[in-house]
């Protein structure tokens, strides 16, 4: 069987903000899977903010190889197996792997997994259930651990990796402390995403609701964008707390932001309060997954865990939808259904679709 269909190309490297006409829509090639190999049908995409870093024309200031123009935007995404030349993947079956922004892909399997029905259906595999899942769950890890009572602030709480954090912090029996942009962030957070509080970044007392929020400081700050709003935080960390970097979103737009050296206030709090700045990564952990997969689960069993999925629809919406991450950013994870699956009762609930 061979099928042809559509696929997302970089046409130019960005300059500054990213723009929609950065990107072109091709005509795909037709596929077949060989020997080993099985034939996927993406069903949905993932849209995720670290993809600007990899299609800037110096990755992280030249330390990857930049993208060629033309070639397809790699990314998560969730498809259905529709032909299998390989023993271990049979056709029908659902899987999640880095097949990239087109509408089929041929895989041998390497860095595929099959999709956990306990964690809700195929679009929750890309959310609790896929990257911005376990990239929370190792970020804890790398920490640590939660220890019961440890209190964690947590920037851009509301989006895919945030809306995580909470619920793995409140059920290991820590206190997550959100901080978000607006009211209505600040409020899914601590009604529906685990957080004991939230701290509207947008407000002119920010600084008074950290305090509040705060009274003894926070152990950890998982910090996920980044930029200006490091060194606002840095009073309210406790002595000894770990700054654990997951995510620089305020950075990753190229855009220039010159202002005043904030290093200095971070050199202080590290000499004086003992701070420690540390990154990860979610790569060459799968050892993990069985672990997080069955944590996960428990937590969708008990209604401990809801992020909301934001749903375009068609491929040609995957550069409106990554650009739209920047400049009109929705709680919980954004998608792009390109197809529906043969067997549409497997449909992941959708909280909340967007057009």
């Amino acid at each position: 069987m061979t099928q042809e269909g559509q696929r997302v190309v970089l046409r130019r490297h960005p300059i500054g903000a990213l723009r929609p006409e950065d990107f072109s829509i091709e005509a795909q090639s037709a596929l077949a899977p060989g020997e080993g190999e099985f034939l996927v049908r993406t069903l949905f995409v993932s849209v995720d903010p670290m993809l600007r870093i990899f299609i800037d024309s110096a990755p992280l200031g030249g330390t990857f190889p930049a993208m060629p123009p033309g070639t397809t935007i790699p990314g998560p995404a969730v498809g259905e197996i529709i032909e299998s030349r390989h023993p271990n993947f049979h056709s029908g079956e659902f899987v999640e792997g880095r097949f990239g922004w087109q509408n089929f892909a041929v895989s041998n399997g390497a860095g595929v997994n099959k999709v956990n029905r306990a964690l809700g259906g195929p679009a929750n595999a890309l959310s609790i259930g896929g990257l911005p899942g376990f990239t929370a769950y190792v970020g804890l890890r790398s920490a640590g651990g939660v220890k019961p009572g440890q209190t964690v602030l947590v920037s851009g709480a509301a989006g895919a990796v945030g809306s995580v954090v909470g619920p793995l912090v409140q059920a290991a029996g820590g206190r997550a402390v959100g901080i978000a942009a607006g009211a209505a962030k600040c409020a899914y957070l601590v009604e529906k995403a685990g957080y004991a509080a939230a701290a509207d970044r947008t407000a002119e007392d920010f600084t008074a609701q950290l305090a509040r929020a705060l009274p003894n400081g926070a152990d950890l700050y998982f910090d996920n964008v980044g930029g200006p709003m490091l060194p606002r935080v840095l009073p309210f960390l406790a002595r000894g707390a770990l700054i654990l970097i997951c995510g620089l979103m305020d950075q990753y737009q190229g855009e220039d932001r010159s202002g005043p050296d904030h290093l200095p206030a971070l050199l202080r709090a590290v000499m004086g309060k003992g701070v420690r700045l540390q990154s990860f990564t979610q790569a060459g952990q799968q050892a993990l997954r069985p672990a997080f997969e069955a944590e996960m689960a428990a937590l969708v069993a008990a209604g401990k865990i809801d992020v909301p999925l934001h749903v375009e629809e068609g491929i040609e919406r995957l550069p409106y939808a990554l650009c739209g991450l920047f400049d009109k950013a929705v709680a919980g994870k954004v998608l792009v259904r390109v197809a529906a699956p043969v067997e549409t009762t497997t449909h992941s609930r959708i909280v909340e679709e967007t057009s």
